[in-house]
């Protein structure tokens, strides 16, 4: 069967569509649109401007996916609704709309499925997880198949470059305020000490970052883990290049991601520092996989 799921996030909505056989699953087709609903947020409320970007991006989705026929699809929002004011007007305007339904996943809800969908490639037995999104990061503990979450701190590549960024690059001083800000809120969230050797990174943030160290020749092509130190190192290497010449580089490994992807190694690099994590390992899956397999597989299973 075919089956698609929709995940709203702050920066980015993208729509996969996964072929499933049996118990397993693969995505046959991957579509995102940079809506950067973040952007649309004012006085804690997404404007209508914001909601009838939304509305457009999903009844595109839909379309795509009644050409397609598919068996089904299911859609959630993280940050992105969770926290502004008028969720429920956006929900019941989508609905009226869209005549779609979206699930909203708190933040423990995400890191743990999440951390679900990342189980089947994770090469650490004992770490911690993070999921770092558009407007807020998931944080948790796990060992072997077990996990504990600690936090979902309200930090994310989209908000951070919104409330910091004058340009489109950061300064070193804007970085270091993005860093302090992370800081912050981990300590807040978390005020119990978390260190361990290993650290798994999930999220788009994450993907472009492995792109630019591939692209610097900090990291082979074919590799998915990496020193810690080599995210330090990262942000030491782009901090001396001219601005232009760090817009440029970031244009050509991933456009969208141009604005975000220093807020994005700012909040990774800070909480692997935090952790004293000595090895990163970079998942591609994550909540989508994690929801599909709990929430779409589980009650087929259930009923069946």
């Amino acid at each position: 069967m075919l089956y698609g799921i929709i995940d709203i996030g702050s920066n980015t909505v993208r729509l996969n569509i996964y072929r499933i056989e049996g118990e397993n699953f693969h995505v046959l087709l991957s579509r995102k649109e940079s809506v950067g609903l973040a952007a649309y947020v004012k006085k804690k409320k997404l404007t209508e401007e914001g909601i009838h970007a939304l509305i457009d991006c999903l009844s595109g989705f839909k379309e795509l996916m009644r050409v397609l026929n598919i068996d089904g699809y299911s859609a959630f929002a993280t940050a992105s609704l969770r926290n502004i004011d008028n969720t429920d007007d956006v929900l019941s305007q989508v609905f009226s709309v869209c005549r779609m339904r979206i699930n909203m996943l708190t933040g423990s809800e995400e890191g743990e499925l999440s951390f679900h969908g990342a189980m089947t490639a994770l090469d650490f037995e004992t770490g911690v997880y993070i999921d770092t999104g558009g407007g807020s990061t998931e944080i948790l503990t796990f060992n072997k198949e077990n996990m504990k979450f600690l936090a979902s701190i309200p930090v994310g590549s989209l908000n951070l470059f919104n409330n910091y960024v004058n340009q489109l690059i950061p300064t070193k001083k804007e970085m270091d305020a993005m860093r302090s800000k992370v800081k912050d809120e981990f300590k807040e969230n978390i005020p119990e000490k978390v260190f361990s050797d290993n650290l798994v990174v999930t999220g788009g943030s994450m993907r472009a970052i492995r792109l630019l160290l591939v692209r610097l020749k900090m990291l082979d092509e074919k590799s998915y883990e990496l020193n810690a130190d080599v995210l330090h190192a990262l942000v030491k290497e782009l901090l001396s290049m001219d601005t232009k010449d760090v817009m440029r580089l970031f244009l050509k490994v991933k456009a969208d991601r141009v604005h975000t992807m220093m807020p994005g190694l700012v909040i990774i690099d800070t909480i692997a520092q935090i952790i004293h994590a000595k090895n990163v390992q970079i998942s591609n899956y994550g909540v989508r996989e994690g929801y599909l397999q709990e929430r779409v597989l589980g009650d087929l299973y259930t009923s069946a």
